[in-house]
């Protein structure tokens, strides 16, 4: 089942990212084309992480590997073991149904601001600076959340709450029913509060390629 999901979250990323994706000996692979990641190869199964990680390791540009797993420290021992470096070891896989998602009002001197293009944007302004920001792109059923972002002048004051309520009422209008996101090790405590669960733990490493 989390082969299924990891697939759902990914079309949903590629679409608020502007990104393409194919599969290769059936391993997915994002083609990310920035600098520092030129490809995202994202494991369905976790028992294809030694294989893949060698494929990765042997990559003459930089690539990136990301591993949704319930065995978080076998997996890093394996990408260690291919050559590979854990840029984030602690990253959760999380999901939620979206009906009734907590959509708090901004606080006093902050305005939300929505856009489609068609992936539905919110920023949260105050003064006309960007204090929070986030995108989510509806496929199908499924929501995506992505660069859920609280500018550092303004954290710790439920932005972050206020830039998903937005974006989740926004995505039921469109049909969306279930949420999935990978969050950050920051980005979780956030999440729970807002009743996401984990679906599994999620280990990001990369080769040693540099731009």
């Amino acid at each position: 089942m989390i082969g299924e999901l990891v697939e759902r979250w990914h079309r949903g990323w590629i679409t608020a990212d502007g990104l393409t994706s194919e599969y290769r000996d059936r391993y997915l692979v994002v083609h990310v084309n920035r600098p520092h990641r030129v490809f995202e190869w994202i494991a369905t199964d976790d028992a294809e992480t030694a294989a893949m990680a060698r494929i990765v390791a042997a990559s003459r540009e930089p690539n990136w590997l990301s591993v949704p797993t319930h065995a978080p420290h076998k997996v890093v021992e394996e990408l260690e073991a291919a050559g590979l470096v854990v840029a984030r070891p602690d990253e959760t896989f999380m999901q939620r149904v979206l009906a009734g998602h907590p959509a708090p009002e901004p606080p006093a001197g902050y305005v939300v601001e929505v856009t489609r293009s068609p992936v539905i944007g919110v920023r949260v302004l105050a003064d006309g600076e960007v204090a929070a920001s986030g995108l989510m792109a509806v496929v199908g059923r499924d929501a995506v959340a992505h660069r859920i972002e609280t500018a550092e002048a303004h954290r710790r004051r439920g932005l972050g709450s206020v830039v998903m309520g937005a974006l989740t009422k926004e995505a039921v209008k469109d049909g969306a029913e279930t949420g999935l996101l990978f969050a950050s090790t920051e980005g979780v405590h956030l999440y729970v509060k807002l009743g996401w669960e984990k679906i599994s733990d999620l280990v990001v490493a990369q080769n040693a390629v540099s731009a």
